[in-house]
């Protein structure tokens, strides 16, 4: 008999039949890649992953709790996250026990390292756990130089952008690999770069989101009503977008009406009851496997204020003019350019609200505007560089109330959103 040692994996009857990931293997794989070609560039040996939606690019790994906000006795398993090197086509995701089933019904992981900052067996299990003397980060670097992974002289990433985890707990991580002799550095980018150019598969869900969020709409338009509210309107569109296949959005709850709340843009949906006249305006995504597509459309409930709907009906032919103008690898200037002197021909000039976009993609709560990049009317129009390269997704705002979702293709740019934007007057 040889020393070889083989090592199954236990427990993996107990997930037959329900793993779910949303890519194929390869595809997983060839992110991996990517993410170390740009670490590679950046001069970068090693980043530790804590961004839920970095996780889920890399693994599939989709939880709902991320103990964003935990009491101060949580702080250390705050640190849970994905370990790559520049030199290893493998990763290592560091969690709890807690979340080992929702890793083997989502993850593509085949190193996962479970540790719990409580002192006891559970689950009929025996854990590696936490001391007085070793906390869970301490472990994690330990097993991170047992691997070879952190050696003095090297330099160490972690998503400083990141929410997750917070301040007090990046500094602590920043102190341990700077005591284990490693250079520490902002890699907040890194893996945004990798995620901003969507494979076809990317772009395959974000064109079924959108129809998802088509669906949110119709659902607006049949619920409306004098003397419903505001929440009743978020009822009735959840309902539809989860029956539709869709998902928890990662903006929550945004309805406002009235002539004054309906350009509040980010106020919560209340309890107010909708009248004769009230205009509604919804920013609403559709979601698939974590990917959002993102439209704001505005209705009335009977004839709206002339006023309201003089100022509105501009939106149509913005549109217009951005899909008569975008193409692939098309400078972002030459849109915003283009855009403006729109704008400035047509007397609006001065009366909008924000003009531009971000990227939409992969977004876990609270908040689904992409990292990566962001294109602005009033600060981008001479930049010379930056283009819509293919697979770019991004939504456009109008300035006058209206999103929509743009998408670069290799052959053609499309604006997604199918829903009219003409104000959709509900007659009583």
């Amino acid at each position: 008999m040889s020393e070889r040692k083989f090592d199954l994996i236990p427990g993996v009857e107990s997930c037959a039949g329900e793993m779910k990931v949303a890519f194929p293997i390869e595809e997983y794989k060839n992110r991996l890649t990517r993410i170390r070609q740009i670490m590679d560039r950046e001069e970068i040996d090693f980043v530790y992953a804590t961004a839920p939606e970095s996780m889920y690019y890399i693994s599939g790994y989709d939880v709902v709790w991320h103990r964003v906000n935990s009491p101060q006795a949580w702080y250390d398993s705050m640190g849970a996250g994905t370990a790559i090197h520049v030199d290893h086509d493998k990763f290592i995701h560091f969690d709890l026990p807690d979340e080992e089933g929702v890793l083997k019904l989502t993850s593509i992981s085949t190193d996962t390292r479970l540790i719990y900052d409580i002192p006891a067996d559970m689950y009929g299990k025996s854990y590696i756990c936490t001391t007085e003397e070793e906390g869970y980060k301490e472990i994690v670097i330990k097993n991170l130089k047992e691997e070879g992974w952190i050696k003095p002289g090297m330099t160490i990433g972690l998503e400083f952008g990141s929410y997750r985890p917070s301040y007090l707990i990046f500094d602590q991580w920043k102190s341990l690999f700077e005591a284990a002799g490693c250079k520490v550095v902002d890699a907040t980018e890194v893996i945004r770069e990798a995620r901003a150019v969507k494979s076809p598969l990317e772009l395959q869900y974000i064109e079924t989101a959108t129809n998802i969020c088509n669906v949110g709409m119709e659902a607006i338009y049949d619920a409306l009503e004098p003397g419903i509210t505001e929440l009743e309107i978020v009822a009735a569109y959840t309902d539809a977008q989860l029956k539709a296949g869709g998902e928890s959005q990662a903006i929550a709850n945004m309805v406002r009406s009235g002539p004054y709340r309906s350009w509040c843009f980010h106020i919560p949906a209340s309890r107010r009851k909708i009248m004769l006249g009230d205009p509604v305006g919804v920013d609403l995504a559709g979601v698939f496997n974590r990917y959002h597509s993102n439209q704001c459309r505005y209705f009335s409930v009977g004839e709206p204020p002339k006023e309201f709907a003089a100022k509105y009906a501009v939106n149509q032919k913005i549109i217009e003019t951005v899909k008569n103008t975008i193409k692939p690898n098309m400078l972002m200037s030459e849109l915003l350019i283009e855009l403006k002197k729109y704008y400035q021909s047509e007397g609006l000039w001065g009366q909008q609200y924000w003009i531009g976009g971000y990227e939409l993609g992969i977004a876990f709560p609270p908040d689904w505007c992409g990292g990566s990049t962001v294109y602005d009317i009033y600060f981008d129009c001479e930049d010379k560089e930056r283009r819509f390269v293919p697979g770019t997704v991004v939504n456009f705002e109008t300035g006058f109330g209206c999103i929509d979702t743009l998408m670069f293709k290799e052959d053609e740019a499309v604006v997604l959103g199918k829903t009219t934007r003409e104000l959709m007057v509900k007659e009583f």
